[in-house]
């Protein structure tokens, strides 16, 4: 039990339940309510840093942590596009390749793990030097990080500042348009980069479980 609730496993979980009172926040159409649901949505994509610096400071890496953080990461990044998507902030692609990708990585991820294989670290599934730089560098992982953080935090901020443009004189029509638009290019290079970063464990994934497969034979 002592194991389970590790600080690094306390701290995923209360990002995941930070997740859905950020989509509660959303829905409640109050401008600051959305404001306070663009800074939760910066605060859990913190947090998954946080969660993996405790793990490694406290030496308390495990199987299930990693589990944890990356079902806290789906979960965080599925309804986050998906809110988006019907607020009309992103094209509907985006939830649906993101979701996709998801379930393709994680399906081989799981699989594997009965072998010992794992998404990150020593025993991780990934063989090719792109294919680890793409998915555990921490260039790659600390700039998607940041992407995702920008991208999420700053449609919901922009869609609060659109009910205040005409209330405020610093704020502008022009202002909350040119921030939309960044946003759209933010998200449109996010996503592409999720795709991109799915790529090699869908591949390589592949190669081992027919390795496994056919040593089990």
């Amino acid at each position: 039990m002592a194991r389970i609730m590790s600080w690094a496993n306390r701290v995923t979980i209360a990002r995941i339940g930070i997740v859905f009172w950020l989509v509660l926040l959303v829905y409640d159409n109050n401008m600051w309510s959305r404001l306070l649901a663009a800074f939760l949505a910066i605060l859990v994509i913190v947090g998954d840093w946080l969660d993996g610096f405790l793990a490694r400071k406290l030496h308390e890496q495990s199987q299930l942590g990693s589990v944890l953080d990356i079902a806290g990461d789906r979960i965080l990044e599925t309804v986050l596009w998906i809110v988006l998507a019907d607020l009309e902030l992103v094209p509907v692609w985006i939830p649906i390749a993101v979701t996709s990708r998801a379930i393709l990585t994680d399906s081989i991820r799981n699989y594997l793990l009965q072998f010992g294989f794992t998404a990150f670290g020593k025993t991780t599934m990934m063989q090719s030097s792109i294919g680890k730089f793409l998915t555990g560098s921490p260039i790659m992982r600390t700039g998607y990080a940041i992407l995702k953080a920008f991208t999420f935090g700053w449609l919901l901020l922009i869609s609060a500042l659109d009910r205040l443009w005409h209330e405020f004189p610093f704020l502008t029509e022009r202002f909350v348009t040119i921030g939309f638009e960044i946003g759209y290019i933010s998200a449109i290079v996010t996503a592409v980069v999720c795709i991109a970063r799915g790529i090699p464990p869908i591949v390589e994934g592949s190669n081992l479980i027919r390795k496994m497969d056919g040593k089990t034979v």
